[in-house]
């Protein structure tokens, strides 16, 4: 009876220190995707050194919080490291494979390193894991053009042109464009780069 009580004890402990342990994790995360955003904002290349061993130090504490390797292999990216991001994408959606911020990484990083049915395959997953997600949806719509799906590709386009968004209107506009352009409709592509353009958009 004393060795059962004794189980339970360690297992109620056990259960506390991994739920203190995930939530320091998910401060950590949040923390370091500040950072992270700030620092490619600033477009300061020299600080991506410091952010890396930041969150391979992080990953040191949390192995298992597939955040801290999507914030890795995002960085990777950004540092021209694309097989590398490869790889901390797999690693990623191995750790949580419900998390669409890893099926993008993934996805995205697959399609810069020309494993283009692949890279269409996971960002596929992000956007139904997160369908609301503009950039994801992007992502997607680049994936469905290098795979030549452009039916799929210009009804994904509409929906988030339609959304109107800023932030976002130019690249979409580019991109259907391009759709429009391999479908023949060249009036129409040549409609939609302008457009690009009066929106910001250095696309040509």
């Amino acid at each position: 009876m004393l060795y059962k009580w004794k189980l339970i004890i360690l297992l109620l402990v056990m259960l506390f220190s991994n739920a203190a342990l995930s939530a320091d994790c998910e401060k950590i995360f949040n923390e370091l995707d500040k950072q992270h955003i700030d620092t490619t904002a600033k477009d300061h290349h020299k600080d991506f050194v410091k952010l890396e061993n930041d969150i391979f130090d992080a990953i040191e504490k949390c192995k298992t919080y597939a955040g801290m390797f999507v914030l890795m292999g995002e960085l990777q990216i950004e540092m021209g490291q694309i097989p590398l991001a490869v790889v901390y994408g797999k690693k990623s959606v191995e750790i949580d494979g419900e998390y669409w911020r890893a099926h993008k990484l993934l996805g995205s990083a697959q399609m810069l390193n020309k494993e283009f049915e692949g890279g269409l395959s996971s960002l596929k997953k992000a956007v139904a894991l997160n369908p609301k997600n503009i950039n994801a949806q992007l992502n997607l719509i680049s994936a469905f053009i290098h795979n030549t799906e452009y039916d799929h590709a210009l009804k994904l386009v509409n929906t988030v042109i339609n959304k109107n968004e800023k932030g976002t209107l130019s690249i979409a506009y580019y991109f259907r464009s391009q759709i429009y352009s391999a479908k023949g409709l060249v009036r129409e592509a040549n409609k939609d780069v302008k457009k690009s353009q009066k929106l910001g958009g250095a696309f040509k």
